[in-house]
């Protein structure tokens, strides 16, 4: 390099040490200088060593001028000599006048804003159109579900539940299990839904027998394109086969019970095809698939021995082990 640029690498270094904005441009030296001026501040609070200025980086000043050796230029026009240095850099080709500059700024943005808020106009339309087609149960329930897609939304509800009318409650539970297959999958990163089975289970050992077939038709109804039940999927999920373990535990309870169960009609041809449902998934399942439960009733196994042979039933025995 010659002498006349090496200065001219120094000036442009210059000018960066002095900057109006320091604590951006210069972000590393000042935190250092700062760092620098703390610990000196201490040695001395603590006597270590004299007052002293702390050392400062004094450069030449270089003033900050936007000089340009401009060419002939027609107002209005591209024309610009293709002529560029180090010391007179080439500027970018003016597409129009300065004076028209100001019109620029402002009118484009302007024109590219009106047809993105049209759109964003649409949008909205067409959700408010989707949005009044559908029950007001239905759009209740889907607001309900993405509240039970987060972390916080689960526990809210889990408090939530105990303080709730018996009819609220069981809303919330069909609800639930409804849609317990999209819950599931919303909740393997998370694996929150266990805090819903206390509340729940409380919930459940309350319920009548045709409260409990309504909530287990919801589990045993297969899904629209899906490939399994959504019976199966609770298999391999520790809240789902909570849930489902605690529902026939329930109806254990009751048909064993003293207690007049007045079912409606078909309550208990449901209630047998539930069962017998519930072991043939259950045998088809993978030991190593099946998940363990958050809490495994003792009446489980009584239950099918209303309804199973002895085979079936000491292969549901290995697999609940």
């Amino acid at each position: 390099m010659t002498r006349k640029e090496k200065d001219w690498v120094i000036k442009v270094q210059m000018m960066q040490l002095q900057s109006e904005n320091p604590h951006l441009d210069d972000y590393y030296y000042q935190a250092y200088y700062h760092r620098l001026e703390r610990k000196q501040a201490e040695e001395e609070l603590l006597g270590g060593r004299n007052k002293q200025e702390p050392p400062k980086l004094v450069t030449p000043y270089i003033q900050k001028m936007e000089i340009y050796d401009s060419v002939v230029r027609i107002a209005g026009s591209l024309g610009q000599v293709a002529v560029s240095t180090c010391y007179s850099p080439r500027r970018a080709i003016d597409a129009v006048h300065h004076a028209l500059q100001e019109e620029v700024h402002t009118g484009l943005p302007s024109c590219l804003l009106f047809p993105q808020m049209f759109l964003q106009l649409l949008e909205v339309e067409e959700t408010q159109r989707k949005m009044s087609l559908l029950p007001e149960e239905q759009e209740a329930e889907d607001e309900f579900l993405q509240v039970l897609c987060v972390r916080k939304g689960k526990k809210l509800t889990a408090r939530l539940l105990p303080h709730l009318a018996r009819e609220q409650a069981e809303e919330i539970l069909v609800a639930i299990t409804r849609h317990l297959p999209f819950l599931m999958r919303k909740d393997v990163l998370d694996e929150s839904l266990p805090v819903l089975y206390g509340p729940l289970s409380e919930m459940v050992g309350r319920m009548t027998f045709s409260e409990l077939i309504e909530v287990l038709q919801e589990l045993t109804r297969p899904l629209a394109g899906a490939t399994e039940l959504p019976l199966t999927m609770t298999f391999k999920n520790q809240f789902g086969i909570s849930l489902l373990y605690a529902l026939l535990s329930q109806g254990e309870r009751l048909l064993s019970s003293d207690v007049p169960l007045e079912p409606h009609s078909g309550d208990f041809e449901k209630w047998t095809d539930t069962v017998f449902l519930v072991a043939r998934e259950l045998s088809q399942v993978p030991k190593t698939a099946l998940v363990e439960p958050l809490f495994l009733p003792s009446n489980l196994l009584s239950l099918f021995c209303r309804y199973l042979d002895k085979q079936t039933i000491h292969r549901l025995e290995a697999k609940m082990e």
